[in-house]
């Protein structure tokens, strides 16, 4: 079977998720179709990766039986219901997993009833629960603001009706949450900008309302959220070490009032910043970055569904971790986060990382030793793995491997046509480069002091010039550069 939704969607589903999703299946409330339940079966026997195995007319034939002649159109409504199925209980879970959702409907059904009294007692666990839970985000004020809605609903059932507060609470939540999503969308907005194109007057109305909550003191002193997004905003206006000080230190007071999801979202903006520091060349940024690769990993904002970490995260984070020189802390977090990588990258990812380690330490044979463990079927890995072999043999001095492996690997580059245009260029201008170092440092000896400084400093000039080239900061330093 190809690629369906239903195989897509499946394939994401961890083993108690399966086990739950089938007892979904098997619920008489939910699914009386047996042929639904059989098929559900058939599927997850196939579990995790069900496409390698699947075929639709031997699926047709466990549920159908093998006499009954195959229809495919039958068996794909068949497998369009049990995708519905998947769907609904995915709903289902996020609404489990919401107690403040499943409360508030439970208001809503017992005040459609007219069962005021046992609103009442559903109101007041509904109002609890708001009061406990730790965010104060849009979310939040919206939730808030229902409950006023509800709570003035019972209040006008009542037969001597006195002055009620939950209109006028009603409207304020509503404010708050109002001014709260529109602080987020203008953050988000102004973020996406620094990446995409965009029209100059295109949200030019929802920036200066931004502007009139920022001094609406009243606002913020009741929305210490508020204060955290128009840092972020200001930052992406106005990028220094001022404003990205005054977001982290927010995002650091405040990092309860948040959803997993919007505070990560901040976060990425201050780790943008650090990364747009060192592309401009400011090593120092590594640092700010470490700091916040650390809270990121504390906090649990870098897992993903499954409590899964990606393995670019992965090799970004050990990338900064070694730029510090935090070797102890970036071989820890390299053995600790190995479990959380995606099964089929998994070694890839630690073999390389912990190759890149050994490198940085300077412990050229193990490095050399670990890149054995990386598999070149992925071909991001198979270039990187090929330049630090050949930077590992430049410092072991093996020309003849060296020459062989650039001769190689070049020819690996200009072959492959799923690399970018860019890729392609910066990897090649990074052979070329070592290419020219290389003869020049074999034919150092035999050079005078002066000539050979010379030629350094020609070769210097030439990876300044040079644009785009990977790994320039490694060509200073092996060229005697001082950055």
């Amino acid at each position: 079977m190809r690629q369906t939704k239903l195989i897509e969607t499946l394939q994401t589903l961890s083993i108690r998720e399966r086990n739950r999703w089938r007892q979904y299946v098997w619920s008489d409330f939910c699914n009386r179709h047996r042929t639904l339940r059989v098929l559900c079966d058939a599927m997850l026997a196939m579990a995790p990766q069900f496409d390698e195995v699947l075929e639709k007319r031997t699926l047709y034939a466990q549920v159908f039986g093998p006499e009954t002649p195959y229809q495919e159109l039958k068996f794909n409504n068949l497998l369009s219901d049990l995708y519905q199925l998947l769907l609904d209980w995915l709903a289902l879970e996020r609404y489990w997993a919401d107690p403040l959702e499943q409360q508030r409907q439970c208001v809503r059904a017992l005040l459609d009833r007219h069962l005021d009294r046992q609103a009442a007692s559903a109101l007041e666990k509904y109002r609890m629960l708001l009061d406990q839970a730790p965010q104060r985000n849009a979310a939040w004020y919206r939730h808030a603001a229902i409950l006023e809605e509800a709570s003035e609903t019972l209040h006008s059932r009542q037969p001597r009706r006195a002055d009620s507060p939950h209109l006028i609470r009603q409207a304020q939540c509503t404010q708050q949450a109002h001014s709260l999503e529109k602080l987020r969308l203008g953050v988000a907005l102004r973020s996406r900008s620094q990446l995409t194109v965009m029209q100059s007057g295109e949200h030019a109305l929802l920036f200066k309302d931004l502007n009139t909550i920022q001094i609406d003191e009243d606002l913020l002193q009741t929305l210490p959220v508020a204060r955290a997004y128009l840092a972020a905003f200001h930052l992406l206006e106005t990028p220094s070490a001022e404003t990205f000080e005054t977001l982290t230190s927010r995002l650091e007071e405040h990092h309860e009032l948040f959803e997993k999801d919007e505070l990560a979202s901040l976060y990425q903006i201050a780790l943008n910043h650090c990364i747009r520091r060192i592309n401009a060349g400011q090593t120092d940024a590594y640092a700010d970055a470490l700091v916040l690769y650390r809270t990121l990993l504390e906090r649990g904002l870098l897992l993903q569904h499954g409590g899964r970490l990606s393995q670019w995260a992965y090799k970004n984070i050990a990338t900064t971790g070694l730029r510090t020189g935090a070797f102890e802390w970036t071989e820890l977090f390299l053995n600790q986060y190995r479990e959380a990588l995606p099964p089929t990258e998994r070694d890839n990812a630690f073999a390389f990382n912990l190759a890149t380690l050994y490198f940085e330490k300077q412990e050229l044979a193990l490095t050399l030793q670990t890149l054995q463990n990386v598999n070149f079927t992925d071909f991001t890995y198979h270039v990187g793995a090929k330049i630090l072999q050949l930077k590992t043999f430049y410092l072991l001095n093996e020309d003849d491997a060296l020459i062989s492996l650039l001769a190689t690997t070049e020819q690996l580059l200009r072959r492959d046509k799923t690399l970018s245009s860019f890729g392609k260029s910066t990897n090649l201008n990074f052979l070329k480069m070592l290419r020219q170092a290389s003869k020049w440092k074999s034919k150092k000896p035999r050079l005078s002091l002066q000539k050979s400084e010379r030629e350094r400093l020609a070769l210097l000039e030439k990876v300044v010039a040079l644009q785009p080239v990977a790994n320039k900061d490694w060509l200073f330093k092996i060229l005697g550069r001082e950055e």
